[in-house]
This record gives C-alpha cells, sequence and structure tokens, in this order.
C-alpha cells in the first residue's frame, strides 16, 4: 500500500524508474494473491495502532497511519499525507491520533450496531 501511494504521487510525470518500482509492486502482488486475511478468534475487541512519520518525506508532509485488528487480523488501515505540514513531531503525531480516533469511534459504532460490545463501553 505505501509504495502504490509512493507511484502515485508521480502518475502525472513518471520516469523509468517509477516504471520498474510500479513493476515491482505487480510482481509482490502477482506472488501473494494466494494470501489471505485470516481471524485467529471470535473476539470482536478492536486493538488499534496509529503512529506519524514526520518529515521524512521530500513534500515535508508527514505521513499518518493507522491499523485497527479484530481477532488478530487487520480489518481497517490507512496511511495518507498530512494536509498540513507539522512544524514538531508531537503536531504530526496528534494529527494521526486523531484520524485513527476518527476510525475507531466509527467501528464501535459499526460493531454496535452489530450487537457486539466493547471494553470501556461507556466512554465513547
Amino acid at each position: 500500500m505505501f509504495a502504490t501511494s509512493m507511484l502515485v504521487q508521480y502518475s502525472q510525470d513518471p520516469t523509468r524508474a517509477h516504471l520498474e518500482a510500479a513493476k515491482q509492486v505487480v510482481h509482490y502482488l502477482k506472488t501473494t494473491c494466494d494470501l489471505e486475511l485470516t481471524y485467529g478468534s471470535s473476539d470482536a475487541t478492536i486493538i488499534g495502532y496509529s503512529d506519524a512519520d514526520h518529515t521524512s518525506q521530500l513534500h515535508q508532509h508527514s505521513i499518518s497511519g493507522y491499523v485497527f485488528l479484530i481477532g488478530g487480523g487487520a480489518m481497517a488501515w490507512s496511511s495518507k499525507k498530512q494536509p498540513t505540514v507539522a512544524i514538531y513531531s508531537t503536531e504530526a503525531e496528534n494529527i494521526a491520533s486523531c484520524h485513527g480516533m476518527n476510525e475507531a469511534v466509527w467501528l464501535h459504532s459499526l460493531l454496535k450496531s452489530l450487537g457486539y460490545t466493547q471494553g470501556g463501553e461507556s466512554c465513547c
């Protein structure tokens, strides 16, 4: 997912290096097409992680990312460039946490509507 998001930024003016990288992504997808997500338990508790990569990119925007697991398998994830340039790494982490929390609230609501309850029910 990360490689694809990086490549798509150059779709207007790709170079030979971008073509070679795209070929590697396609090769990876072709050789891993038989892999699948498996859920290891019937536990519907959401476990989530979020993080930010502060300005390691040339465009100076931090990258936000999160992943949510249910039953040991990833069921929601995101990795995207933050809309603003964060001055401090703490600011980048807060933006990433907000994106992750928005998804957590939505997932919590979805599971609740499906009849699954989560720990800490009183806080959300």
